[in-house]
This record gives C-alpha cells, structure tokens and sequence, in this order.
C-alpha cells in the first residue's frame, strides 16, 4: 500500500492501512518533529561560527560527505565527523563544544507534531511497536535525547526502536531499510512507513515491500509562500539566516488548514499568523500601560481599519471585551474635532498642504463645501495666510470645539470617562488621529493617551506616546517605508464594509458617508477575514509543546516577512482576490482607485521599461506586474527596501540603433542614431531630444524594419523625466506617417521600404525654454534583412 495524505488527515492512516500491520515506522523530521524556521539549515544561525553559522556548518558537512566515501564504505557521517571536517584546526574540546552548540539549537527550534503524536497513540492502542528510522547524521542516544527534550517523555516513551542512517552508514534511499528489516526480523508487509520526503519515505521502502504513507505537509503554493516568506526575511532584515533563523511558528498550523480557497489561504496563512502576534504585542503592551498608571487600559480600535485587529485580539483574548472598544473616529472627524487654535491649523495644515488637496483641507477646517472650492482655487501660500488669519481661527476654533463635543459623546458612548488610560489602535503608519486629537483629549477628559500600532513609520517625532509592533525600534527607516508604500492593501482587508465616519450627531452616534464599494469587494473580504480569525483561534493548533525559540520576537521577525512578502511578492491566488478591490482614500473624499490594474501597470513597464519600477506610484504595483516574473517584482523589492540610487542608464542595456531625422524651422536638418532600449515584450523606447520644441523628427523605420508596431509616441520635459522622484506628465506627440501601412492596433507595414518614416512636428504651448524629450516606444516586429544579415544567415 502506498498513500499520501495531507498532515490534517495524518492521525486518521490507520484506518485505511493493510490487515497485518504490526510496525508503525516514522521518518524523524519534518514528521515527528518539526522545527520553528523555514530549512534545517535556518538551525546553524545559532552556532558561535564568525561570520555566519550556516555556510560554515553547511561547508562543513560538505568536506565530510566528499572525504569519508573515499576512505571507507559509507556514504554517512556522523555530527562529530562533520565538525573533524569542517574544523580541522580545531581541537577536541572545540569540537565537542560545536557539537553541543548544534544539539542545544536543534532543542531549542523543535517541537513534536501533534498529529503524528496522535497517530502514535493511536498504534499503540491497536498493540503496533513504533520505530524511527531517520536520515540523520545524530547517533541514536543523541536523536533520543532530543526527541525527548523536544517532545517530551511520554512521545519518546512510545518509541520501541530508533534507526539512525550514521550509524548505519547509509541513507533511507540508498539501502537503510535493509538492516532495519534484519534487525527487527519481519516480514516488509507488517511495516507501515510515514514519512515528509517522496524518495526517502515512500519509494525506497516500496520497493522492499514495505506498505508506505507520504505525508504531504503543504499544498505547492503554501509551500511557495512559506519560501517566499524566508527570502523576504532576509531582505527585510539582512541578519535573517546569518545570525537569526528564518522563524515560521505558524507551519504546523498552515499544514492543518483544510480550505484551500483563495481568500482562505490569504486570511488564514499570511493576515492571521500576522493579527495572532499583533494581538499579543497589544495585550503585552496593554499590561505594562496598566502597571505604568495603576488603570485598566482601556483599548480603542479606530474603525474603519482597525477592525480586524480588533476582532483578532478578541479572539485571542475574549476576556478583553469588557476593556476594548471599537470606535469611529476617522481623519476628517478627528481634524475636525481639533483646530482649536492657529498652532493646531498650522502643524496640521502647513506640512501637508504643498503636495495635498486644498479643498480636501479646507473641508477639515470646518469650510462649506462651496467656500472649500473658492478657497483651493487660490494659490497655496495665500490659502494658507488666509486660515491663518485671527477672525478665520475664530470660527474654525468655535467650529472645532462642537465638533469636539460630538466626539467626546462618541467615546463616552463607548465608556470613556474622564481619567481614563486609554490606548489607540490601529493598522498605522504615522498615527494621524492620535497626533490630531491627543491634546484636545488631554486638555478635554484628562485621558492619559497612548498609540500603538501595527506598523509606525513617521517622518517626524510628535512627542507622543506612540509604538509600533513593527516600528524603527525593530527596524530601519527604510525598510518602513517601503512597507507602508503599498499597506492600503492591508486596509481594505482589515476594513468594515461601511463608510467613514464624517460626522457625529449630538449624542456621538456616527454620521458616514456612503461606502461606494462593490458587494463582491465585501464578501471577499469577510472571507479572508473569517479565515484570519480562525488561524487565531488555532494558531497553536498542531503542536505539542511549543518550540523554545517560539517567543514574541520570533512572532514579530515571521509577521514582518509575513506582511513584506505579500506586499512585494504576491501568488498568483492573492493578485486574484485582490484584482476587484478598490481603495478609497478616507479624506473625506469620494475618491476610490483600483488596486489591481494588470493592462496599466504592463503598459507603463511596456513604455518605460524597468525604470518604471523606480517611480512607479501605484496601489499595488508588485500584484500588478506579477506576471511578469519574479525578477521584475525582487527589483520592486531591493529597489524600496534599499532605498537604492538607481538611475535611467542603468536599465538601459541591449541597445538597437534607430535612425532619426532632425529638422529645424529653417530646413536645416541632420541623421542621428538613437539608442532604443529594450523595455518588455520585444518592444523598445527611444528617448529623441527636440530642444525648446526646436525640431520635428522624422523616424525611419523603414530603415531598420519590415514590420513595426508603435505603441506609443509621446513628448515629455526632460527635468521630469530624468528624475526618479518626479511622476512625470507626458505631453501628446500627434504624428504623420509616410510609407507605413496601419493595418490596426499600430501595426505599420513598412511599404515604403527605406523611406519608410513617422513624421513628428514638435508640441505647441510647452513651457517656455523647457528642454524637451521625444518617447517613441515601438516592437519590430520583422526586422529588415540587411545585407549582413544575410551574410550570417548564409553562413
């Protein structure tokens, strides 16, 4: 019999093994025990090596493996060899300290599968022996201690026999089972092998006869995801996988997850393993606010986004509810609530107003809307003199301090008393409600505040308390940054499928305005939601006894990667939940964007090629160009995480010369070869400079192609272009084409052979003396048959 199961169904095999059965042999890791990091290797993180304990102990293993074939007849080591290998210089005393550094590491990451504990249960109430046969380079008493330590006495207390390939000198797949069928004297019919690898554990014994179980622990892309996760950790933080395993607690609980729906696997395998230790942190935190005070801690969630942190913590600590509240206070209510004097309109207003909406502002400062719009018609420096003006602070003030009124109603309304301690909670990433209403609730109800977040990245230090799970306390700037650049992903999942609140009545019941969201939005959305609650309810699910190095920094490492690789690289199942969501801005706007547009973000790769990536500003530019290829999505990656210096030049590689004519007002003209660089797809962009509108270019095709297909001629100044923090505006470049053939879809057949051009005159009404540049992006499709070319081809 040979049978594959996944690791839910695992405890349950005995039911459909053979009659006669009376050995249950199991593989050793990755079966019985598993380990709280992605690899084996992620272990030697911990060992006292310089430099990085992984590549020298893997190095080590290596020597041994290539030294000890040569010398005797076997082609396994033991844990001792590896490091008379791999630390030749080193003495016998150094050596053993190495051995016990790994033993030790190994105790501290392992943790006994609950499922095959259970199944070893089961066969000793069917009267079966156990036996562990493992690939393992750890002697016998040393596997034994570890299971031990691991799992504790009663798992190893279960175990008849141990088979440890060192000490046989043979894997399971090159001939182990031989001795341990001799040494156990059955007959292969009466053994039942389970076991994680497909060579070692099912094909090797198979053909001895011996019945076999694969315990298949992840669908393939949970295990795509779990490796993704890892290599983000290491870009996230570059000591992952030198001094600091690549952590995964959340394994055991992903393999026992039975749904393997889309917005399932989302919710289940990357929100909730990230809201469980979120959730952990803000009960740690809460505790220790309460013992700073001497008060309850009374947790507010801000809705909308804070919902499903909130329902998280619930579900990981129900007894919370009598000190957690979820409450609406959005951006525009909470400005609203405190321009109480010009200082206030000014640190909120002054910063944000030369890259923000006017309109959007004098909303916030109490404006009808037919004076917001007057007012954003001004130029900014005398907007800003004019809410600024004594008269104008009067009546926002008067204004603010009513609206102030509605929002206490609103947290009295959820229990908020004069004096309390309380906590803001929210997804982050620079605590604008807490930095807008803490002095107003200070000054107000004589609340001690705090904020704590899932994510804080602020571009300057308010003086308040604030902390972030993940926050520059854990990280550097620049990785928070990049993070935060796509977490309105992480909002529209974490929201409620309701408006903002835009206003409160008299008694502080809300006033929201109109979601405007698809129903299809929202049903996916409480799927994932659904899902992420119950990994949280279960997240311990699988496990005996937790791993040593299960803590909460270990949470926290496995939630960042958690979170980055969604963000930066996404499955293909994700990019499809997320293809229909859209974004609203929660201004105080009606605003919404698309999340996911594929044909978009293709067409700004297809014309500017990889520099597109650098100044790319879109929702989810990562989930878009996906299909791309994971090149293009790393590049993403590196590019925001590293913050690095990348220019124009140094995307463009592969160059084919394009001629062009030049021509002046005059009639003057001239014949330069452009370079085209490549971009996607067979296509190329070059980049023509036209001066001041100076020249009109004639672009000659019929020179270098057959058959060209133009996507896109566009004019563009040169200042914005080349500038990667700039989101440049293109201008349109009409054109004129003479012995080309459009047969659709910009498909020209260049019928005018070598004369063949596209004729485009200069753009009129451009900035005065603003050099500019001419895009032309183009596939040739069929390049012309030079007469060196054939002479290749003849060749």
């Amino acid at each position: 019999m040979t049978l594959a199961v996944r690791a839910y169904d695992f405890a349950q095999i005995l039911d459909s093994a053979p009659q006669g059965i009376k050995i249950l042999s199991l593989d050793c890791f990755d079966t019985l025990l598993w380990r709280n990091c992605n690899l084996p290797i992620d272990v030697f993180a911990d060992l006292p090596f310089p430099g990085s304990g992984m590549e020298a102990r893997a190095w080590a293993e290596t020597r041994a493996r290539r030294a000890i074939p040569l010398l005797q007849d076997r082609i396994e080591v033991s844990i001792e060899e590896i490091y008379a290998h791999g630390l030749p210089a080193a003495t016998e005393a150094q050596r053993a300290m190495f051995v016990d550094a790994e033993l030790e590491a190994e105790a501290r990451h392992c943790y006994a599968f609950e499922p095959t504990v259970a199944l070893m249960k089961a066969a000793k109430a069917r009267g079966l022996k156990i036996i562990i046969v493992s690939d393992t380079y750890l002697s016998e008493p040393q596997l034994r201690t570890l299971i031990t330590r691991a799992a504790g006495e009663e798992v190893v207390a279960m175990i008849d026999r141990i088979f440890c390939s060192s000490e046989y000198g043979r894997p399971k797949a090159a001939g182990l089972f031989v001795p341990v069928l001799a040494k156990l004297g059955v007959s292969p019919a009466t053994i039942l092998h389970c076991g994680d690898n497909l060579g070692a554990d099912v094909t090797a014994p198979s053909r001895l006869g011996i019945h076999c179980c694969h315990l298949e622990q992840f669908d393939g892309e949970s295990e795509q995801r779990l490796r993704l996760e890892a290599s983000a950790a290491s870009i996230v933080d570059p000591a992952t996988r030198v001094s600091v395993p690549a952590y995964q607690p959340h394994r055991a609980a992903i393999a026992l997850r039975r749904d393997d729906t889309p917005t399932t696997m989302l919710g289940h395998d990357v929100l909730g393993p990230i809201f469980h230790a979120f959730a952990g942190w803000l009960h740690a935190e809460a505790v220790a606010q309460e013992a700073r005070t001497g008060k309850p801690t009374k947790l507010l969630f801000l809705l909308r986004d804070g919902y499903l942190p909130a329902q998280a913590y619930l579900a990981r600590y129900p007894e919370g509810a009598a000190t957690a509240a979820m409450v609406e206070i959005s951006r525009l209510t909470a400005a609203r609530a405190s321009m109480t004097d010009r200082a206030a309109i000014e640190s909120y207003i002054l910063p944000e107003l030369p890259v923000g909406s006017a309109e959007v502002f004098a909303r916030h400062l109490h404006f009808d809307p037919a004076e917001a719009k007057r007012l954003a018609a001004l130029p900014k420096a005398q907007f800003a003199r004019h809410i600024v003006k004594p008269d104008v602070v009067r009546q926002i003030a008067a204004k603010s301090r009513h609206s102030a009124d509605k929002l206490i109603a609103h947290l009295r309304s959820h229990g908020v008393a004069e004096g309390d301690s309380v906590m803001l909670v929210d997804l982050g990433y620079n605590g604008s409600v807490q930095n807008l209403i803490e002095p107003m609730l200070r000054d107000r109800m004589d609340l001690t505040v705090t904020g704590r977040y899932l994510l804080l990245r602020e571009t300057f230090d308010p003086g308040l308390d604030k902390a972030g799970f993940i926050d520059p306390g854990h990280h550097d700037r620049k990785i928070l940054h990049a993070l935060s650049e796509s977490i309105a992903i992480l909002e529209q999942l974490c929201t409620l499928p309701q408006g903002s609140a835009i206003d409160y009545e008299k008694d502080g019941t809300p006033i929201r305005e109109d979601a405007g969201l698809k129903a299809a939005q929202s049903v996916a959305r409480n799927a994932v939601q659904a899902a992420c609650l119950d990994f949280v309810r279960a997240a311990d699910q699988g496990v005996i006894r937790p791993a040593l190095s299960d803590t909460p920094d270990a949470r926290r490492r496995m939630a960042t990667a958690s979170l980055a690789r969604l963000l930066f690289l996404p499955v293909e199942s994700e990019v499809a939940v997320l293809g229909d969501f859209n974004h609203d801005v929660n201004m105080g706007t009606d605003d919404t964007f698309k999340f996911v547009d594929v044909e978009a973000a293709a067409q700004g790769l297809r014309r500017r090629g990889l520099f597109y990536i650098k100044n790319a500003m879109r929702m989810y530019l990562p989930g878009e160009l996906r299909q791309h290829g994971l090149p293009i999505n790393l590049s993403i990656f590196a590019s925001r995480r590293f913050g690095l210096d990348l220019r124009k030049p140094d995307f463009d590689v592969g160059a084919i010369k394009l001629p062009v004519m030049l021509m002046n007002a005059s009639g003057g003209h001239a014949i330069v070869d452009v370079d085209a660089v490549p971009t996607i797809e067979g296509y190329y962009q070059a980049l023509v400079p036209i001066g001041a509108a100076q020249f009109t270019a004639g672009i000659q095709f019929g020179r270098i192609a057959d058959w060209v297909q133009i996507e896109e001629t566009s004019f563009h100044l040169v200042d914005e272009f080349l500038d990667p923090k700039q989101t440049e505006d293109s201008l349109p470049a009409p054109s004129i084409s003479e012995g080309l053939e459009d047969v659709g879809d910009g498909l020209m057949h260049c019928t005018g052979g070598d004369a063949a051009f596209l004729l485009v005159p200069p753009p009129s009404g451009t900035p005065a003396g603003e050099p500019l540049l001419l895009s032309v992006v183009f596939r040739p499709v069929v390049l012309k048959r030079t007469a060196e070319a054939e002479a290749r081809a003849a060749a």
